[in-house]
C-alpha cells in the first residue's frame, strides 16, 4: 500500500555518507576494471566475446532493475530493515510524486545503485584474472557493462520522465537503447502493476505477455511466512475503498 504518511519520509543524512563512500569506492573499482578490460582486449581481441558479453551484460541489468522495482514496489516498508531506506523509500515516494525523481540531482539520484553493484564489483575487480585468462576477460568485459548499467539504471529512469532531455539522450530513448518516456508511462498507470523493467525495458513485454511478477507475487506471498495472501493491488483497492466518504 502507498501509505502517505510513509512517503513524506526523507533518507537519514547517515546514508548519505555511506553512499558517498560508495561512490568513491564504486569509481575507483570501476576503474580498475575498466583498465583491466581494455588490457585484455590488447591481450586476447575477440570482438565477438565484447559483443556477446556487452549484450549479455546489458540485458542482465535490465532484468535485475525488474526484480528490485517489483519487490521494492510490493513488498516491505521504508522501516524495513537495511532495505526500506535506501530502496522501498524512494520507489513509494516515486508513485507519489513521479517528478519528484527530476529534481533529484546525480549524487541522489544514483548513490543507492552505486552501493548495490559493489557485492558484485569488489571480487570481479581485485580477483579475476581479467588480463591472462580468456574467460575471465569476458567476465571482466560483462560485470563492467552490467554495472555501468545498473549504475545507471536510476538516470534512464529520471530521463524517462522528463520532458526535455539532451539531443543524445533523445536519439538513445527512441533507438530503443535506453527507456523511452513512451514505455515507461504504462508503468504510470494505476495499479503499477506492469513494466517493472527500467534500464531499457528489454523484458517487459514478454514478463507482462506470461505475468511473470503477477505470478511471482502469488507464490511469494503464499509461501513466505507472515505475508499477507492478497495481491498488493488488491490491498491498495480495498484501502482506496476504506478511504473514500460514505454518504449519509
Amino acid at each position: 500500500m502507498l501509505n502517505p504518511e510513509d512517503v513524506t519520509k526523507d533518507a537519514p543524512r547517515a546514508l548519505r555518507v555511506v553512499q558517498f563512500v560508495g561512490y568513491l569506492v564504486f569509481f575507483g573499482l570501476m576503474g580498475w576494471l575498466g583498465l583491466g578490460t581494455i588490457r585484455g582486449f590488447a591481450e586476447f581481441g575477440s570482438i565477438w566475446l565484447v559483443i556477446l558479453a556487452t549484450i549479455g551484460g546489458y540485458l542482465l541489468a535490465d532484468l535485475l532493475s525488474g526484480i528490485v522495482h517489483f519487490l521494492a514496489d510490493n513488498f516491505g516498508s521504508p522501516d524495513t530493515p537495511f532495505v526500506g531506506q535506501g530502496f522501498v523509500l524512494p520507489f513509494r515516494q516515486h508513485h507519489v510524486d513521479p517528478l519528484g525523481i527530476t529534481r533529484h540531482g546525480f549524487f541522489i539520484a544514483n548513490g543507492n545503485n552505486a552501493l548495490v553493484c559493489l557485492p558484485v564489483l569488489v571480487p570481479v575487480a581485485l580477483f579475476v584474472p581479467i588480463t591472462s585468462s580468456t574467460v575471465g576477460y569476458g567476465a571482466g568485459v560483462f560485470t563492467f557493462v552490467m554495472l555501468t548499467a545498473v549504475f545507471l539504471t536510476n538516470q534512464t529512469h529520471k530521463w524517462a520522465h522528463m520532458k526535455v532531455v539532451p539531443a543524445p539522450v533523445r536519439w538513445l530513448q527512441n533507438a530503443g537503447i535506453i527507456l523511452s518516456r513512451q514505455h515507461h508511462d504504462i508503468h504510470h498507470v494505476r495499479p503499477y502493476n506492469t513494466h517493472y523493467c527500467i534500464t531499457v525495458g528489454a523484458w517487459n513485454s514478454l514478463f507482462e505477455r506470461f505475468r511473470v511478477f503477477d505470478r511471482c507475487e502469488r507464490l511469494i506471498r503464499r509461501w513466505v511466512p507472515g505475508m499477507d495472501p492478497a495481491p498488493r493491488v488488491e490491498q491498495d483497492a480495498i484501502a482506496d475503498l476504506a478511504l473514500r466518504p460514505t454518504r449519509e
